[in-house]
């Protein structure tokens, strides 16, 4: 066998390799998936009994979507997630309405952004929930370029902050930041002493996915999970099928179908 035989062989087995720990054969057998997926993720007082989309960064990756994996402080009892490769803090979830409000973590450690990229959201998956404005921070002008204006304090940087969406200019980068709109009107125009506070408020943001097809399920005795090959929610049933889009009707009088109390982190 020549090099480039094995280097295709190697390469069709690490590519195998890959799939197989995605799917949830790898980690147990299907009739385990309900029982596996029973729990909830509660971080603190703040968050609590959060289920599908939803999972813990310690459960099995069938149990929530790829999007949805909440982290828990257990130190300062803080829940963050990863949005398009930005770190949020997760200061309330409501799966009634399937929101939840979020502010950049790097922001919670000051008033200006540490990471230099804008806000952005996974519109496949993600919108806007409430009504929100834009901040944006403009790092490294030349003063000349500004006049009147006062930099506020960043470190051993002075930045200047504009309520709207601002391009860079002159301006070394600019940062964009939604803040939300309460019911006075705050999230406008603000000055530097209050601007923390407004920025640290968060914004709110609806998910669009797991909705339908995760109540069928549910109201057919099932808990609801992700289906990696398909990339869709499924339904994980007590009985055989014990994955499916929801369980046999029959199901619902066989015992143990009430979800456990369980919570995981």
């Amino acid at each position: 066998m020549n090099s480039q035989s094995f280097s295709f062989l190697h390469l069709l087995f690490i590519i195998n390799l890959l799939l197989l720990l995605q799917s949830p054969d790898a980690s147990s057998n299907p009739e385990q998936f309900y029982e596996t997926c029973g729990g909830t993720f509660s971080c603190g007082n703040a968050i609590t009994g959060i289920r599908y989309p939803f999972r813990g960064s310690n459960s099995p990756p069938y149990c929530g979507h790829p999007s949805f994996v909440l982290t828990c402080d257990d130190q300062s009892n803080v829940t963050t997630i990863d949005i398009m490769n930005m770190t949020y803090r997760v200061l309330n979830i409501s799966q009634t309405t399937q929101t939840m409000r979020i502010v950049r973590e790097d922001i919670m450690e000051g008033t200006c952004p540490q990471e230099m990229v804008n806000t952005t959201l996974d519109y496949s998956i993600f919108d806007y929930a409430s009504m929100y404005t834009n901040f944006t921070f403009l790092y490294g002008c030349p003063e000349s370029k500004l006049p009147g204006l006062s930099p506020i304090s960043c470190g051993n940087n002075g930045v200047y902050t504009f309520p709207g969406i601002q391009s860079p200019g002159s301006c070394n980068a600019s940062v964009m930041v939604p803040v939300l709109v309460t019911g006075d009107g705050a999230g406008g125009s603000v000055n530097a002493t209050g601007l923390d506070q407004v920025l640290q408020r968060g914004f709110e943001i609806r998910w669009k996915i797991g909705g339908k097809a995760c109540t069928d399920c549910v109201k057919s005795k099932g808990r609801c999970g992700y289906n990696f090959d398909g990339n869709r929610t499924t339904c994980f049933c007590p009985d055989p099928p014990y994955v499916s889009d929801t369980c046999p009707m029959a199901s619902e009088a066989s015992p143990g179908n009430t979800p456990s109390p369980g919570t995981y982190t």
